[in-house]
Formats: C-alpha cells, sequence, structure tokens
C-alpha cells in the first residue's frame, strides 16, 4: 500500500514539472541557507569546546572602574598578576600567561649560504609558561610541554613548520632567529585546530621576553593575557572576590582596577580587542542568524503552500474521482503528504549539495576559515533529519486538508467553490507575511550600506589619505632611524614624515593612569598614550584647540591634551590646563604646553577616548609618512628603493592608513555582505510565493476574466484588476514591516557611538523596492490572464 503512495507521487510529481521544479528549488535555497548558518553558528560558538577541561579553563579579565564612573572591559592584566595567582588562591590550580608579540621577523638559515630565508608572521609569537597546557589538549607531534621551561625552545604548530621546511619532519633542531638577535632552536611540534582562540603560530618560552622581568603593576597592553585552569569544583564567585582583594593588595592605592573571571566558552563570542581569532561573532548576532536561518526557511515552506494551494483547481477532479471509488479523507491526506516528503526529499538532498557550493565562500566573506568538512558531521546530519519532517509536516498539512476537503460532485462538474474576492485568506495572509519579512530585510540591508558608507566616510578629526605606515627595525638598527628620515625627506614624492608610537587611529592603542598638577584625584583617570615628534600634528592636519605644538628637543617633556581629557580632568576651558605638570610612570614628567582638537584613536563605533601625546623619541618604531599623492606606486617604489639602501637585510613593510581604519569595521562590512545576500535569497523566496498566489488565482478566476472580457473589459483593466489586490498586499506587508525594521535596526545603531539617522526615505524605498519587486512578479500572469481568448473559459457554460 505504501509503495502504492510513493509511486503515484511520483507520477503526480512527473506530471506537474513546472510546478514541482519550482517548488524543489525555492525549497533547496531556503534549506541550504539555513544549513550553512547552522554550520557556521556551529563553528563559531564551538570554539575550545574540544578540550577536554574546558570547564575549568578562565581567562583573567580587568574592570576599570575609571573615566567618571564609566567601567571599561578588558582583556588583559598586569603583567606580573600571572606569576602570583597559584601561591596566593589556592583554587587555582595553574595559570599561565599568554602573550602576544606582533609582526615578528623569522629567518631561517639557509644551508652552504650566508644568506637567511625571511617570513614576516604578522600574528608574531606568543609567549606561555609549560602550566598553558595543563589547560588546552592540542597534539604534540613532537616534544612536550616540558620544553617551553627552556628559555632557547621554540615550538611550531605543524602548519607553520611545513610551510618553513616542507616537512615539519625536517624543523626539529633547526635554529630559527627572531626579530634582531633572539636566536631559538625548534624543540616541539603541535597540532592546532582552526577553531581555537589559541591562534598561535610559534610558541616560546615566557621566560625569554621582556615581560619576565617586569613588575609593573599599573600598566595595561592589549597583548598581555592570563588564562587560569581552576581547581575540580572550585567556587567561581569566592575566587573572583579573592582576585578584587588580590587587586587591592598589588595594585597603586590611586588605582581602581578589579580582577575578575570569563570562562573560556565565552571569551570568542566576546569580540574584545584583546581576543586573536578577530572574527567571532557575538551572541546578539547569533541569534540575528538563527532568526534569519528560521525566516528564510520559513519563507520557503510558505512558497510550497502556496504552489500547492495553487494546484488544488487543477488536482480537484483526482480528488474527486479517488473519494467516488471509496478514497476517505485520511487517504488524500497521507498520499499528499507522501508527495510532499519526496519534494523535501528532494529539496533538502539539493540543498545540501549547494551548501557545500556555499560554506566556504560565505565563510570567506565572514573571514572565518570554514572548511568544508564541517558539512559531513553527524550533528549536520541530524539537523537536516529535523528540518526534512519540520518542512514536511509545516509545508503539507495545509495543502493536504484543502484538498482532502473537496466536494467530489462539485470537482466533477468542474464547479469548485470559489473563494471571497474581498478580504484576505490564508494564502493572502501568507504572502503578505513573506513580503514583511523581505521588506524589513530590505530597509536593514538599506540601512546597513547608509551606516558603513558613514563610517567610511566620516571626519575622524584627522587627514588619512596618502598617509602610509613602516614598522622600523629596532636594536642596532633603530640607531639608523636619523639616516632614513634624512633620506626620505629628499624624496620628491614624500611632503613629511614624523616618527611616532602609532598613528591616530590605531588597534593597537595603550592606556596609562596619569598625575596631573599633582592631584593624587587625577589617578582615577585612564588615557590613551602615544610618543610623537614635531611633525606629527602637521603631518595628519590635527588642529590645535589651545597652547602650540611639542617641539623638536627629546631632552624635554612636553605633553599635549586633546579636548576630551581635559573636560575628564573638570575643566571647561582648554587653555585653563597649559602649563601645567603632568606625570606618568613615576619617571615621565612635563608640562602641558598645548590641547589638539578631538580625533578618533579608535573606530567611530566607539566614543572619543582621552589622550596624552608627549614627545619621546625612544620608542618611536613607527614612521609615518605622508605623500605627495601625485602617483601612489611610483611613490612607494622611491620609499622602498630608500628602505633597501638604508636597511638592505629588513624586509620593506607598509600598510596605507585609511586600509588600517577600513579594517577596523571589517567585521560590520562581512555581516553587511551577508545581510545583502540573504535580503536577495528572501526577496526571491518571496516571489515564488506570489507567483505561486498569482497563479491560483488566474486559474480560480479565469471565468470572472472571461465574462469581463466579453462585456467589454480592455487588457488594461484586467491588468489592474489583478495588480490591484497585490499592491494591497505589498501595501499591509508594507505597513506590518515599518514598526519591525525600525525597531531592530534602532537597537542595533545604539550599539554605536556614532551612527545615522533612521530617515522616512530609506523606510518609502524598501517598500517602493519590494513594490516594483512584485509588479514583475505577477505581470506574466495578469498578462497571460488579460489576453487569454473568452470563448475557451466560458463555452462549458
Amino acid at each position: 500500500m505504501l509503495i502504492n503512495y510513493f509511486k503515484t507521487a511520483f507520477r503526480s510529481l512527473r506530471r506537474n514539472r513546472v510546478y514541482t521544479a519550482v517548488n524543489i528549488l525555492g525549497l533547496s535555497a531556503g534549506i541550504a541557507i539555513c544549513l550553512v548558518i547552522f554550520v557556521i553558528i556551529r563553528f563559531e560558538t564551538g570554539f575550545d569546546r574540544f578540550h577536554t577541561k574546558q570547564d575549568r579553563v578562565y581567562r583573567v579579565m580587568t574592570k576599570m572602574g575609571k573615566n567618571n564612573g564609566n567601567e571599561t572591559i578588558a582583556g588583559s592584566v598586569a603583567v606580573p598578576l600571572p606569576g602570583v595567582l597559584t601561591n596566593e588562591i589556592p583554587s587555582i590550580a595553574a595559570a599561565s600567561p599568554f602573550v602576544q608579540v606582533p609582526d615578528m621577523e623569522v629567518k631561517l638559515p639557509q644551508e652552504n649560504s650566508l644568506l637567511h630565508k625571511t617570513f614576516k608572521e604578522k600574528k608574531g609569537v606568543f609567549a606561555v609558561v609549560p602550566a598553558f597546557f595543563q589547560m588546552v589538549d592540542f597534539t604534540w607531534l613532537a616534544g612536550n610541554p616540558s620544553v617551553l621551561a627552556d628559555r632557547q625552545a621554540l615550538v611550531l604548530t605543524r602548519e607553520t613548520a611545513t610551510r618553513y621546511f616542507g616537512d615539519w619532519k625536517k624543523a626539529l633542531g633547526q635554529t630559527i632567529q627572531l626579530g634582531i638577535d633572539m636566536r631559538l632552536q625548534v624543540s616541539g611540534i603541535v597540532e592546532r585546530p582552526v577553531n581555537t582562540e589559541f591562534q598561535f603560530d610559534l610558541l616560546i618560552p615566557f621566560a625569554a621576553t621582556p615581560y619576565a622581568t617586569n613588575d609593573n603593576w599599573a600598566g595595561l597592553s592589549s597583548v598581555y593575557q592570563c588564562y587560569v585552569l581552576l581547581a575540580p569544583k572550585a567556587d567561581v564567585a569566592g575566587v573572583d572576590r579573592q582576585l578584587a582583594q588580590l587587586a587591592k593588595k598589588y595594585l597603586p592605592a590611586d588605582m581602581k582596577n578589579v580582577f575578575f573571571l570569563q570562562p573560556l566558552q565565552d571569551v570568542h563570542l566576546s569580540q574584545m580587542p584583546e581576543n586573536i581569532a578577530a572574527h567571532g561573532i557575538t551572541p546578539d548576532r547569533v541569534r540575528a542568524m538563527w532568526c534569519i536561518a528560521g525566516f528564510i526557511l520559513l519563507i520557503a515552506c510558505i512558497n510550497f503552500i502556496n504552489l500547492s494551494t495553487a494546484q488544488v483547481v487543477q488536482r480537484s477532479r483526482e480528488a474527486g474521482i479517488r473519494k467516488v471509488l471509496g478514497g476517505n479523507p485520511g487517504q488524500l491526506r497521507l498520499q499528499f503528504f507522501v508527495e510532499t516528503f519526496i519534494l523535501v526529499l528532494f529539496s533538502c538532498v539539493l540543498g545540501f549539495s549547494l551548501s557545500a557550493v556555499m560554506v566556504q565562500p560565505l565563510g570567506m566573506i565572514l573571514g572565518i576559515p570554514l572548511p568544508r568538512t564541517e558539512l559531513f558531521q553527524l550533528t549536520t546530519g541530524m539537523f537536516l533529519l529535523v528540518v526534512l519532517l519540520a518542512v514536511t509536516l509545516l509545508s503539507g498539512i495545509y495543502p493536504a486538508i484543502v484538498l482532502a476537503r473537496t466536494n467530489p460532485v462539485s470537482t466533477l462538474k468542474n464547479r469548485l467553490l470559489q473563494e471571497r474576492s474581498n478580504g484576505f485568506s490564508l494564502r493572502k495572509w501568507l504572502v503578505i507575511f513573506q513580503f514583511m519579512i523581505a521588506q524589513a530585510l530590505i530597509i536593514g540591508t538599506l540601512i546597513i550600506v547608509k551606516q558603513m558608507t558613514f563610517f567610511r566616510t566620516a571626519s575622524m578629526g584627522f587627514e588619512k589619505d596618502y598617509i602610509v605606515d613602516l614598522p622600523m627595525p629596532g636594536g642596532p638598527l633603530g640607531a639608523k632611524r636619523d639616516l632614513f628620515h634624512e633620506r626620505l625627506l629628499r624624496l620628491p614624492e614624500v611632503a613629511a614624515v614624523s616618527f611616532n608610537t602609532a598613528p591616530p587611529a590605531s588597534d593597537d592603542n595603550w592606556w596609562t593612569d596619569f598625575k596631573f598638577d599633582n592631584n593624587p584625584k587625577s589617578a582615577t583617570l585612564n588615557a590613551i598614550h602615544k610618543a610623537i615628534d614635531a611633525a606629527y600634528l602637521p603631518l595628519f592636519r590635527i588642529p590645535l584647540a589651545a597652547g602650540r605644538n611639542v617641539t623638536a628637543t627629546d631632552s624635554v617633556r612636553e605633553f599635549l591634551l586633546n579636548e576630551t581629557l581635559v573636560k575628564k580632568l573638570g575643566y571647561h576651558q582648554p587653555e585653563e590646563v597649559l602649563n601645567k605638570p603632568i606625570e606618568m610612570w613615576g619617571f615621565m614628567k612635563g608640562m602641558v604646553v598645548g590641547v589638539v582638537k578631538d580625533f578618533h584613536a579608535t573606530s567611530l563605533k566607539e566614543a572619543v577616548a582621552p589622550q596624552l601625546l608627549f614627545n619621546f623619541k625612544e620608542p618611536c618604531f613607527n614612521a609615518t609618512v605622508r605623500l605627495t599623492g601625485t602617483d601612489l606606486s611610483a611613490a612607494m617604489r622611491s620609499v622602498e628603493k630608500t628602505w633597501d639602501e638604508v636597511y638592505p637585510d629588513t624586509p620593506f613593510e607598509y600598510q596605507f592608513l585609511d586600509d588600517k581604519i577600513a579594517g577596523f569595521y571589517t567585521h560590520e562590512m562581512q555581516l553587511s555582505s551577508l545581510y545583502r545576500l540573504f535580503a536577495g535569497i528572501a526577496i526571491f523566496l518571496s516571489c515564488l510565493g506570489l507567483y505561486g498566489l498569482a497563479s491560483y488565482m488566474a486559474v480560480q478566476r479565469v471565468k470572472e476574466v472571461g465574462v469581463r472580457k466579453v462585456l467589454g473589459a480592455t487588457v488594461a483593466n484586467i491588468v489592474i484588476l489583478f495588480s490591484r489586490e497585490f499592491v494591497v498586499m505589498v501595501a499591509v506587508a508594507f505597513v506590518l514591516a515599518v514598526p519591525l525594521a525600525w525597531y531592530f535596526l534602532h537597537q542595533w545603531l545604539r550599539t554605536y557611538a556614532y551612527s545615522v539617522s533612521l530617515h522616512w526615505w530609506i523606510f518609502a524605498a524598501g517598500g517602493i523596492a519590494a513594490l516594483i519587486i512584485a509588479m514583475a512578479t505577477v505581470s506574466f500572469h495578469a498578462l497571460r490572464a488579460a489576453m487569454a481568448n473568452p470563448v475557451k473559459s466560458l463555452r462549458g457554460e
């Protein structure tokens, strides 16, 4: 009996090829997108879940209750903290710093040659202690964690060792030079998975870094993190209280910082600046993506319902004959469910194939190293099974009921009960729901694009065009800075040169406390500090609000404050802070000589931070070059030639400042691209649903159209008759979509310190776009119905 149902279902689907193809296309597209979103979310939420002790591993965070009561959370800690944790807090079984030394130059010796093979590691190297491997489960292919007790040891990942030597086994025992003078021997090889926050390629012993002898409790650096392993059944809240007491014990009396724990499972989704795997998505965005996946799948199901009910008129005679021959409604419903199951099964297979094609390109859009093997997991199969059953039930139940309840006498006489033309049927409400979601996504996409344009074009308080940053070598080569400076200024393509620790906007900002005007209360403030020279302000065209620029001398310390810091110090006019003393770190002392206009030290996602600028040549290992802008390619060739003359053994690297600033919004741009794709698919699926409803109405009203044409109606009259109902449906969907879109977009824009306004015309543009798309979709059926010969539809009357 069941085999007969499947045979009949296959015959019916084969007979209605267009209907079958459209249904499979819509469902497979919805299932593919839903599956890809599922894989992305599973990958992102699965970071570091493979460690056997992951529920006991935590990152130590710092809460800075400063800046006039506004708390700042950092993923970094004071440098000496990891060394005292196990002794001070018994519940902490192990502790390890996790320190990043970025932009490290790696030199490999070549056999029978004095030359080196050089690599530039953007992520740099990471430093840990052997206890780090008590917390994580990375497979050691060679060596063991104890090698990190040796100051001369170096651990590589298998991928890095293969990249350096062709075969990871050849790496063992090799001597590698890091930076200027650090020579280490490869003593271990580990296998590092992709989905971990510990994105290291090279590991060095913590004892080999300058941090090992640093006892400064007052400073914080975004590259210095600390992870701990708690004892079994340790009280996390109790450890947090002990960490707070530890902060009071070791931090300076005027600092109000508090240490606390963050579970390892939450690190990746927290999107802290200190996170290494920067492509993490927040929990809010995980929920948003789940909603989008659900809505797209629901839209696909609605398409199926509308297309299926559009077939009721054509299949009503079949249902009537089955009932006359003894078939009951239950058998008809089962028959339709079997057809639905077959369609959904084919759609799942096709959707899986589409997702296999889409998963890596979408991963690239999001900056996620998403391997295609993520699809071939047990949980993927379970998810597809749930989708298969849910979509079969959701899509099949209403059409099955409609088909089963048809009156056999009416159907055999070709007299199906006509649906009221006034009011909204369930089919129409389903299409309204589809277009409500589609219009909300269109409006959302327009706002996202507008916000991204604002980020790219808004003024940040300084000039960023034709400016390039060059990381300078340290050590003995640092003595050549003045020579390099002089050579650069000789180039006609170079307008200005400045040496500093960072450009005005940077992703590597250092915060510090300070004392202003000998007032201990000022130490409750933190500010970003940058070492600069006298050319810094003119090069970036940063205007002064009061006072003057720092002088070219390096023997006298002079400070510049920004307007935000002046206000946080309690002053109303910038002139009030001039010629007042300021002190940092106990030895850096000088006078405030000027106040600069506010500029953004980070992205426009955040408010302007308080900043301190001071003249100090020693740490300025970033060269900023302003080009004339006539021919950038030729200018960079000239700069590179000068670099090679001064630093022949050091690779030339550079980054344009506008590219660096654009990198602040990489995550937003990725999500913008993803939402545009989802909006396009939602519109496509909604049009399929509209096509199904138009098809149903064209069949249902064929006799009405024939009568109207006999009575003199023109083609234009018939097209307007058909289109009017769809215009009303799109309008109702627009009215429902506007408050929905406004609420969620308003909540999203509130997360940014600077955002665009929700103007009415953006909502109107979304509605007009949806209306044009809808009219283009239904025009085919409207024209075909209007141009049909009325004799054919009325000859049976």
